[in-house]
């Protein structure tokens, strides 16, 4: 009888916390990272800094789903921020190519602390180059202390491009131009034996995948996407006493419908904007809603939703492309912050 009254309390118990998990999930949306645990915090100083960037979220965009028009929208600033080593605004103009001529790169006194893969993952370069194979030819995409394979450019920027050609010679240098078609480009240039350097222009909105090949050999590929840069908006006084003003300002909310729950809480601010798919969907505290932080609405459940959450504090962004399980409560926190990543 014991025994019986024992492993109903634990039934009731365990439907409880069944219950609870269901009822909500709650997340954290500070700088425009969403991240409930922090592994590094329990690791040496040493990696603790290359667990970040790995566990860091990679942007990713539907190019292969059946819309794709999204890439034709301008995004915020805040969306080139964690690839501002790998651009430059300005540079010297590029004509009759697709990169400039190659020129030798000294990769002795210009070599990178780290490399960086599409998915994100990364390795020291002495590392890197134990593991490479001595015969491959590498394309890279130069920043300012590191190496990339993937990048999001304004369009307009310069990009200083890195390729590792241990034989050299005459080869075939392609750009595949993803929009809602597909452009191919081809032009031969001469590459010196080592290491080149060059230039490419993010010309043109889109996804530019860039690769060579030199005796038969393809290099890897790199991946840029292009978009257009938001125009800059002076930031709206943050103080509760002018939100008649700031309302004033913004567009009319877009009506969004949905079967899921969300609630953005926050304690240090207050007539934040929120914006779902790049839709405009209210202002914290104004229509109606109490200005007590706390902002509700509804989505789609069951997918992704593109930037989702984007709120403005007046001073910083914090965009994140969150999933959202259809029916349960999704709860954000987010506070002022200093920094902005994605």
């Amino acid at each position: 009888m014991r025994y019986c009254k024992f492993m109903l309390c634990i039934t009731a118990i365990a439907a409880c916390l069944l219950i609870g998990t269901a009822c909500a999930e709650e997340d954290y949306l500070g700088g425009g990272y969403v991240a409930s645990y922090d592994r590094s915090m329990f690791m040496d100083e040493g990696i603790a800094g290359m667990v970040q960037w790995l566990d860091s979220p990679v942007p990713s965009f539907p190019w292969y789903s059946a819309d794709i028009t999204f890439y034709k929208k301008w995004v915020p600033s805040t969306t080139f921020s964690p690839y501002k080593e790998y651009y430059a605004t300005k540079g010297a103009t590029i004509i009759g190519g697709i990169i400039s001529t190659p020129s030798q790169f000294n990769i002795t006194t210009q070599s990178p602390s780290s490399v960086y893969y599409g998915t994100g993952q990364g390795l020291p370069y002495q590392q890197y180059v134990s593991l490479l194979p001595s015969k491959t030819n590498d394309l890279w995409i130069q920043g300012a202390t590191n190496w990339t394979q993937y990048l999001i450019s304004p369009v307009g920027a310069v990009v200083q491009l890195v390729a590792n050609v241990p034989l050299g010679g005459p080869g075939g240098f392609y750009e595949l131009i993803q929009t809602d078609t597909t452009v191919s480009k081809y032009k031969t240039y001469q590459f010196y034996q080592g290491y080149n350097a060059m230039s490419f222009m993010a010309s043109q909105i889109g996804r530019h995948m860039l690769y060579f090949v030199i005796n038969n050999q393809p290099s890897n590929v790199v991946v840029i996407d292009v978009f257009s840069q938001a125009p800059y908006a002076p930031p709206s006084s943050f103080a509760a006493t002018t939100a008649t003003q700031i309302t004033s300002n913004i567009p009319q909310p877009t009506s969004m419908g949905g079967d899921t729950p969300v609630k953005i809480q926050s304690q240090g601010m207050r007539s934040y904007q929120v914006y779902l798919d790049e839709n405009y969907i209210g202002t914290e505290g104004t229509g109606g809603d109490a200005s007590d932080g706390i902002f509700n609405f509804k989505v789609v459940g069951n997918q992704n939703h593109i930037i989702s959450i984007r709120v403005f504090d007046g001073q910083f962004n914090y965009p994140k492309t969150m999933y959202f399980d259809r029916g349960v409560l999704k709860i954000i926190n987010v506070e002022p912050g200093t920094a902005v990543y994605i």
